[in-house]
């Protein structure tokens, strides 16, 4: 693990204040991730604490009646864990670290990234991908669902984000499930 001895000095900059600032975040972000990667050694996980904990806050009512999702998709039912569920799962396993991020955006898209990490392991899981800056509602005529779409292009950024932020939780929740041993999410 690295110990912070390879970080630059700031008085090694030649390239001015801007760059001393970036300089200076980057070695205070390198900083920040050696130390809770030492303190998550420090305080290691125990499997079946956590796993007892998760089975625990899936006896609460308001959880499990938010713990798996629903939805149709070609006459089939599709289901599985939640994001709520996947959040409860992470906090409960520890030194695990998850987010997302917008990592480009041009006319009509965004191109993200989600991701978790268990910093005791240092194992990541990442997923790229694209999100269209639209909003896509069915079309309901005399109380039905007739099929058809309405797509409606985003421009205002709280939507976007909203959209981004929707899409990206379903990533994240992917990425964590990934870190959690299968048997203990199926139980």
């Amino acid at each position: 693990m690295n110990d912070g001895s390879n970080l630059i000095p700031l008085s090694e900059n030649a390239g001015g204040a801007s760059n001393a600032l970036a300089l200076a975040e980057s070695n205070k972000v390198m900083t920040e991730v050696i130390a809770s990667l030492k303190i998550a050694k420090m305080f290691p996980r125990s499997e079946a604490d956590a796993r007892d904990k998760i089975l625990k806050d899936c006896t609460r009512p308001v959880l499990a009646d938010v713990a798996i999702y629903e939805y149709k998709r070609g006459g089939t039912a599709i289901t599985g864990p939640s994001i709520r569920l996947a959040e409860v799962m992470k906090r409960a396993w520890g030194n695990i670290d998850s987010g997302w991020r917008e990592i480009e955006r041009r006319p009509g898209e965004s191109t993200l990234q989600a991701f978790a990490w268990d910093k005791e392991t240092n194992v990541r899981a990442v997923r790229d991908f694209v999100v269209k800056q639209v909003r896509v509602t069915a079309i309901w005529k005399e109380g039905k669902n007739t099929g058809q779409k309405k797509i409606t292009p985003l421009e205002d950024e709280r939507d976007i984000y909203e959209n981004n932020a929707n899409q990206a939780a379903r990533r994240v929740r992917a990425c964590i499930l990934e870190l959690i041993p299968g048997d203990i999410v199926d139980e």
